[in-house]
């Protein structure tokens, strides 16, 4: 489901500005993956939008600042709540212990480094009047609070009160609640189903092969859930190319693999006729062509065609 509150766009450039610069730290902390390396990571965003996203050229959707965070293996709860309060306003009235209003500081940059915008005490007439229209609703505030408590304090007498029977009657107690951290991602076709990708075991994204030529890529991958893998299979995303694209099988098996073991996977791909660049990207499927893991970025290789 796509969120559109940002809207790919802002009047005021500098929440995108701000937000940008995190993006960047956390991509400088992944070990400053290129953009196209990220959108392939992705398989689901140009490298040019995840580009305009660390600009700050404009605020990202949460569509793209999710395929950013996902391509550099950060914690989506974690950053949907920054992409979030990086949204709202900065600024906010403060007011002096006695109730007079303290300066307000604006939160939006100056014009000149350095430079604060001081909003003035109010004369004393005016210190009177909003002093008094201002305690007036703690006033009402502080009734209802008294009012919610004893309605409170009643209902806990009632429920700990014994039954007809002379049996003290059940009181429910409250369910722990996890943070959207704790609970994690779950995005598998079955529960407990986990995969983490190992390591590109041949053809590293990059290498330089001729035209025409064939080639093994082999991808290792561990099974860290708690489902035994049978029956699978790696299934190419993109339609099998023609003379322009590299040339494989629609679909290669996975091997039977239990929990906590390593499977490597092997594709035999023909270079295509005239030089370029090659990307496939791949997805681990069922026998009927399900996706175990629809919203997980795909496993893919990257290769240089030359004459």
């Amino acid at each position: 489901m796509k969120d559109q509150r940002a809207g790919e766009s802002s009047q005021d450039g500098r929440p995108a500005q701000r937000f940008a610069e995190q993006l960047r730290a956390l991509r400088s902390a992944a070990g400053d993956p290129s953009f196209r390396k990220m959108a392939g990571r992705s398989g689901r965003i140009s490298h040019t939008t995840l580009h305009e996203a660390a600009a700050g050229t404009r605020f990202p959707s949460w569509e793209t600042t999710r395929e950013f965070v996902r391509a550099c293996e950060a914690d989506e709860a974690l950053w949907r709540r920054r992409w979030e309060e990086a949204q709202r306003p900065v600024t906010a009235a403060r007011f002096s212990g006695d109730g007079d209003p303290a300066p307000v500081v604006t939160a939006s940059a100056p014009a000149e480094q350095g430079a604060v915008r001081v909003v003035e005490h109010p004369g004393a007439e005016d210190r009177v009047v909003t002093t008094r229209r201002r305690r007036l609703p703690w006033l009402n505030i502080a009734a209802v609070v008294l009012v919610v408590a004893v309605a409170a304090a009643l209902g806990a007498t009632v429920r700990g009160r014994s039954g007809a029977d002379g049996s003290r009657a059940p009181t429910a107690s409250p369910s722990p609640t996890a943070s959207p951290s704790a609970t994690g991602f779950s995005d598998s076709l079955i529960p407990g189903d986990s995969s983490r990708f190992v390591a590109d075991v041949t053809i590293p994204d990059g290498t330089q092969v001729k035209v025409n030529a064939q080639f093994d890529k082999v991808w290792a991958l561990a099974n860290v859930g708690d489902v035994e893998w049978h029956n699978r299979y790696l299934a190419r995303m993109e339609p099998t190319a023609d003379g322009d694209g590299c040339r494989t099988p629609d679909r290669v098996p996975i091997g039977d693999t239990p929990p906590g073991e390593q499977v490597m996977i092997r594709v035999r791909v023909t270079a295509p006729s005239r030089p370029g660049k090659c990307w496939v990207s791949w997805k681990m499927v069922d026998e009927a062509g399900r996706e175990y893991f629809p919203t997980r970025r795909p496993v893919y290789f990257m290769v240089t065609v030359t004459a």
